[in-house]
């Protein structure tokens, strides 16, 4: 089993555990609440996940061959809690991979396991914006470790 895989197996075994779809909120809000977040000094607009609702940042690093994302939402640990916390989720599959590592993911990964279904318009299109922007880093670095 990947790395990956397993990260993935983790959080299918957490969601699996809900049996109340509140549960997968509450779960979501602590991730949110946990987060240490980042240094106010990497906040740049250059950083800002498009189509997010919410003011989300998200900044990437290559370090010997693994991509390390720093992810906040203005207004950190206060605001908007669900936002950060899907954020969290998403670095819990993705952070300290490879590029192709990262590349290889099933995207669709977030709606196999439900989270996707219940999400407003909003924060689905703020959520595969997020997304997005990981795939996009994870490319660019891929191309880069190549040359």
């Amino acid at each position: 089993m990947t790395e990956l895989e397993r990260r993935q197996q983790e959080v299918r075994d957490v969601f699996a555990g809900f049996s109340d779809p509140d549960d997968k909120w509450a779960f979501i809000l602590k991730l949110a609440r946990e987060h240490e977040g980042m240094d106010e000094n990497l906040k740049a607009d250059k950083f800002l996940v498009q189509g997010c609702a919410a003011t989300m940042y998200l900044v990437p690093s290559f370090e010997n061959g693994k991509v390390r994302f720093f992810m906040d939402t203005e207004g950190g640990v206060e605001n908007p809690l669900i936002s950060r916390g899907l954020g969290v989720l998403a670095l819990k599959i993705y952070n300290n991979l490879t590029p192709t590592e990262i590349l290889e993911a099933n995207p669709e990964f977030f709606q196999d396991i439900g989270l996707t279904v219940a999400l407003s318009a909003t924060r689905a299109n703020g959520f595969a914006s997020l997304l997005k922007q990981i795939y996009l880093y994870a490319r660019v670095y891929a191309t880069l470790s190549q040359k």
